[in-house]
């Protein structure tokens, strides 16, 4: 019996050593990674619109360019920085002005978030063993709000706070171990730190993380990421003081400003970059427009925006995280602080409950960086039903892929209001006649009117491309 326990020591231990000896770029995830830059490269629009410049022009002003700019919500430029100063010296050379030049690198920039996203997320399933091959890490992107933000509207935050929010967890399950390091500590209060300056109400996955190490009695870990935080959060919250950019709403120019049009926002003939946003959700966050305690249900369930609805592998993935944490009772510390930060995150939308939608978005982005939970989740849910929940997952991400190209697209008569009623709604007709998403009047689109005009824009951008290769 005894030697029985100690071969079966020595078997975990052997398999915690080849876990740690794993390496990321295997050639079935570098396969797997370059389908994503694949996708990628062919629908970024290289340009920035609605929310997005306001943290341009933020990023633009805090580099020494003189434009009206506003501090708000600015961490993501923190992100895009790098990228944004290589882009500077490119224009240098020519081929592009230095504004357009720094657009894109903004979208190459969301690209990259995504990338070491994933990266991050796949050092958390590894120290969990759980499943983390290609196809669960593109599962969970492509059946998350993520894909949307991070290649095809990539000049938002969200993929840079998605970033933030799962490194933030890989150094909080790393926190959450017997030899957990004070560097782990430091590690969780920087992202902390970059949370709360991308969006205020990432306050809540703070309060969820330290609040939990506080329940399980890990008071150094909660010492080291107060003060860490605090002085991370300092720094980056002075920077805007140091640079006199002023803290609160950004400047008028940004609102609706062109006539009601048939055409998406970012196809819109006008030259003016609008900021929706400004109008439907800075405004409100700053001065609070009310409690509904029905908006984290609204966030979840509604036919609107509901995440559950739109990108409904995030409920099987729920689902799946329910069951590891039933299960796994050596990472129980962490997986609790996961899903206690996770709740939280919703429930704090309930304060802006009017606005609970995000205005014109794709699903739920409010929600976006809660990719780890649903990665881990994804992970425990392909772990239990094999195969048979690869099939499921992968229907659901198609539904919530063709959703978001749809979005990307635009449709005849498209609105901030519609759901997904209107817009599966819009396609009535199969075989109708070809009409343009700009067409007036209708009849409507149909889905091979659809496919006719993706299949152009991908031509067309990879035409550019060649043109600028040649």
């Amino acid at each position: 019996m005894a030697e029985a326990g100690i071969s079966y020591v020595r078997a975990r231990v052997e398999r915690v050593k080849v876990a740690a000896a794993e390496r990321f770029l295997t050639l079935p995830r570098v396969a797997g990674l370059l389908a994503f830059v694949l996708f990628a490269l062919t629908f970024d629009d290289g340009q920035v619109h609605d929310d997005g410049t306001i943290y341009f022009d933020f990023m633009r002003k805090l580099f020494g360019a003189h434009i009206p700019a506003a501090a708000y919500q600015f961490g993501s430029a923190f992100w895009n920085a790098p990228f944004y100063l290589a882009s500077q010296l490119v224009a240098l050379r020519g081929g592009f002005d230095h504004v357009h030049s720094g657009e894109v690198a903004v979208n190459l920039a969301s690209n990259a978030a995504v990338l070491v996203t994933l990266y991050f997320g796949w050092r958390i399933l590894r120290e969990l063993d759980l499943p983390r091959g290609p196809i669960v890490l593109l599962l969970t992107l492509f059946g998350t709000p993520l894909f949307f933000y991070g290649a095809l509207n990539p000049s938002y935050k969200h993929a840079a706070d998605a970033l933030y929010a799962t490194a933030l967890f890989w150094f909080v399950l790393r926190s959450s171990r017997a030899d957990a390091q004070r560097r782990d500590y430091v590690g969780a209060g920087v992202c902390l730190a970059l949370l709360l300056v991308t969006r205020y109400a990432n306050g809540a996955l703070a309060a969820g993380v330290v609040g939990m190490f506080f329940l399980f009695k890990r008071r150094r870990a909660v010492a080291w990421m107060l003060v860490t935080t605090a002085l991370a959060s300092a720094i980056l919250f002075g920077l805007p003081v140091i640079r006199h950019i002023p803290y609160g709403l950004p400047p008028a120019r940004y609102g609706l400003q062109v006539p009601v049009s048939d055409r998406p926002a970012a196809l819109s003939p006008t030259s003016e970059r609008l900021a929706m946003g400004s109008n439907v959700i800075i405004n409100p966050l700053l001065r609070t427009n009310g409690i509904s305690p029905t908006a984290p249900f609204k966030m979840l369930f509604t036919l609107h925006r509901g995440l559950f609805i739109w990108t409904p592998l995030t409920l099987f993935a729920t689902l799946g995280f329910v069951a590891l944490l039933l299960r796994d009772r050596r990472h129980r510390a962490f997986i609790a602080t996961l899903g206690v930060s996770a709740l939280a995150l919703l429930a704090i939308h309930a304060l802006w409950g009017a606005n609970w939608d995000g205005g014109g978005s794709f699903s739920q982005r409010f929600l976006t960086a809660l990719f780890p939970f649903f990665l881990v989740g994804t992970a425990e849910f392909v772990r239990r039903f094999t195969w048979r929940g690869m099939a499921l997952l992968s229907i659901c991400a198609c539904w919530s892929l063709w959703l978001g190209l749809v979005i990307y697209n635009g449709y005849y008569d498209a609105s901030p209001r519609d759901g997904v009623g209107q817009i599966v709604g819009n396609f009535k007709s199969f075989g109708g006649p070809r009409v343009s998403r700009f067409h007036t009047p209708p009849p409507y689109d149909s889905l091979e009117n659809f496919g006719l005009q993706i299949s152009d824009r991908i031509g067309a951008r990879w035409r550019l491309y060649w043109r600028l290769v040649t």
